[in-house]
């Protein structure tokens, strides 16, 4: 990130940017070399700095951690009592807090290739099968030449279809409705989140324009497709 793309950066609450934390340490945790988000708390006992590690909205409870020594420090700071939030090592997921208006530039090595999309929808298709227990296919219409951002988020998209009709699955008449409705699945990215449903095929459109912040969630997803059913 240079000086004049951090200035295009707005401001967004707190609570937001813990958020923003809890994903991205939810994606490093699983990586085998985290890089978790280093951050500093400002409140009325001085500053806390650390690596974030996880946070509870509900209980109001952010941890943070330092490492000394094959040695763990632990603080649990109180959401309440937090007046600033200071964030370093923010060059891989400052798109995340521009709100889309910086774009994200996937690492190449995450970028997967058109026979890594087919296997992840195979992948897909043996599990919704089992779920559903009944022939499925589905589909990604990427058009001529999809760009290694869409088809970094594409991948997403087929875990996002996968987690969330497996979901819907767990209720016998929503599983029951579906399987007598829904014989293919098309994805595809546009400028809306929409779900149609034609001749027992649905077609789900994800909108990218701020990134991964403007698809829909699970539950969004979920309602949509059963509204269809």
């Amino acid at each position: 990130m240079d000086f004049k793309t951090m200035l295009q950066l707005p401001v967004i609450e707190t609570s937001e940017v813990l958020k923003i934390l809890q994903e991205v340490a939810d994606h490093e945790r699983k990586q085998e070399n985290p890089n978790m988000p280093k951050i500093s708390f400002s409140n009325t006992d001085g500053t806390i700095s650390g690596y974030f590690i996880n946070y509870d909205a509900e209980k109001g409870v952010v941890l943070i951690g330092n490492w000394y020594d094959n040695e763990a420090d632990l603080q649990y700071v109180s959401f309440h009592s937090i007046s600033c939030i200071m964030l370093q090592n923010v060059k891989d997921y400052v798109h995340l807090l521009s709100d889309g208006k910086i774009p994200f530039t996937p690492d190449p090595k995450d970028i997967p290739t058109q026979l890594q999309l087919k296997k992840e929808i195979k992948t897909a298709v043996l599990a919704l099968q089992e779920s559903l227990s009944k022939e499925l296919t589905v589909a990604y219409e990427a058009g001529e030449n999809p760009s290694d951002t869409q088809k970094f988020y594409a991948k997403k998209a087929i875990q996002l279809l996968q987690e969330t009709i497996s979901t819907l699955a767990e209720n016998n008449l929503a599983k029951e409705a579906f399987s007598e409705s829904i014989d293919v699945i098309n994805f595809n990215f546009s400028e809306e989140n929409t779900v149609s449903l034609s001749e027992r095929t649905i077609t789900i459109s994800f909108n990218l324009e701020k990134g991964w912040k403007s698809v829909f969630n699970k539950i969004q997803l979920q309602n949509e497709i059963e509204k269809n059913l």
